[in-house]
């Protein structure tokens, strides 16, 4: 079962920035897991929220800021103690991670703002830096997936929580999707049974307990989305070092 850490290794470091990439990927991860939306000036760059208040303290929406402003913004949030950590964009991330041998789970932050052309600018930089083999795309917008499978070669999974789909797997097979992103608390055994069955791998999110990561390795989860990327791989390797 593969690691893919969350945001980077968001529960030590500031979520979303190179700091938090670094660290999860010097940690020994298999994947890394982060979100796009588009700048004033159409650039692609990685942050969670729509808003720059949580992380940044800054009034305002990112669709609001150009890249070279936002590229001069600490989104450190509550971990200034650690330096000023700039929000990166895509292409600073991927001219980073493109001789690493480690998957981007790339998420795609199309609701409730959708970013026109957010899906093809994102493919041109990933096939820019021959990354194409290495990237999962995810979306809680079905709509954004299937533009990205149009005009991609990267695989895509499908983000969901809140209410059960009861027989997902067979739905997400016969619509062309690669994977599925359920939260912890929608997945059982038998989901997890289903999507083998149904060829699909499971990524369950948001898996930070010792004892959550065991459960999802023994029911045959494909990965584990977890801010705390040191406490899957100790438990994983059995270790407590």
């Amino acid at each position: 079962m593969k690691v893919f850490a969350h945001r980077g290794f968001s529960s030590r470091y500031p979520e979303n920035t190179m700091l938090s990439f670094i660290k999860a990927y010097e940690a020994g991860c298999d994947g890394i897991e982060l979100d796009i939306h588009l700048s004033k000036d159409g650039e692609v760059m990685v942050m969670h929220d729509e808003s720059l208040k949580r992380t940044t303290g800054r009034d305002g929406l990112l669709l609001g800021y150009s890249r070279s402003e936002l590229e001069k913004i600490d989104a450190s949030g509550d971990k200034k103690d650690l330096g000023f950590n700039p929000i990166p964009s895509l292409e600073e991330y991927l001219e980073w991670v493109k001789d690493k041998d480690i998957i981007t789970n790339i998420e795609i932050k199309t609701i409730p703002y959708y970013y026109d052309g957010i899906e093809e600018k994102a493919d041109r930089l990933i096939s820019r830096f021959g990354l194409e083999d290495k990237i999962l795309y995810s979306s809680f917008n079905p709509f954004s997936i299937e533009i990205m499978k149009g005009c991609s070669r990267g695989r895509c999974g499908f983000l969901h929580y809140q209410i059960p789909i009861v027989h997902a797997p067979i739905l997400l097979r016969k619509c062309g999707y690669d994977a599925f992103h359920p939260s912890l608390e929608l997945v059982d055994e038998n989901l997890s049974r289903e999507c083998r069955e149904s060829g699909i791998d499971l990524n369950v999110w948001t898996v930070n307990r010792k004892e959550d990561v065991l459960r999802m390795e023994e029911w045959g989860a494909s990965a584990v989305i977890t801010d705390c990327p040191d406490v899957a791989i100790r438990a994983l390797r059995g270790t407590t070092s």
